[in-house]
């Protein structure tokens, strides 16, 4: 039985798995920090925010689809202390995005936390930055699998 049918590649790929993964994630996240004026890091405490509240709906067949955004009822509000510890930068650092949020409108202190409200999704940017991000992840898979890399396979060893 060969290395790819035991769900291993043949050869070594993960120095290859890992430029073209950088490259791709790299090309995402400038695409996606556009929301945010170039700004990778409001890029990633606005992300660390929405995607905390909606964490507790993976998987749930509801609101899988573009425009099947769940109502703010169903958003979990990020305590400000774990988004401290997911970005892991000084907390003045993140109360000021946090508070350049709060007045753009885009996030809301609410009990228990920080929410990203329902409607931000929606808006024209945003609708298009998802189109673009889906599109970007099936480059990244197709760049992946150019390589040799296999979405299931085994481990190599260290």
């Amino acid at each position: 039985m060969s290395a790819m049918s035991a769900g291993r590649p043949d050869k070594d790929n993960r120095r290859a798995v890992l430029r073209v993964s950088v490259f791709e994630i790299i090309k995402i996240l400038k695409a996606f920090s556009r929301l945010h004026g170039g700004d990778m890091f409001a890029l990633m405490i606005f992300s660390a925010i929405w995607s905390a509240n909606g964490e507790h709906l993976i998987g749930d067949a509801r609101y899988t689809g573009l425009n099947e955004i769940g109502p703010d009822s169903t958003s979990v509000p990020v305590p400000l202390e774990a988004l401290y510890r997911t970005i892991g930068a000084p907390p003045q650092i993140i109360d000021a995005y946090v508070a350049s949020f709060i007045e753009m409108g885009i996030v809301e202190r609410v009990g228990g936390g920080l929410q990203a409200p329902g409607a931000v999704f929606t808006s024209p940017e945003m609708m298009e930055a998802a189109n673009e991000f889906y599109d970007r992840m099936l480059g990244l898979a197709a760049a992946l699998r150019s390589v040799g890399f296999s979405f299931g396979a085994q481990p190599l060893s260290k």
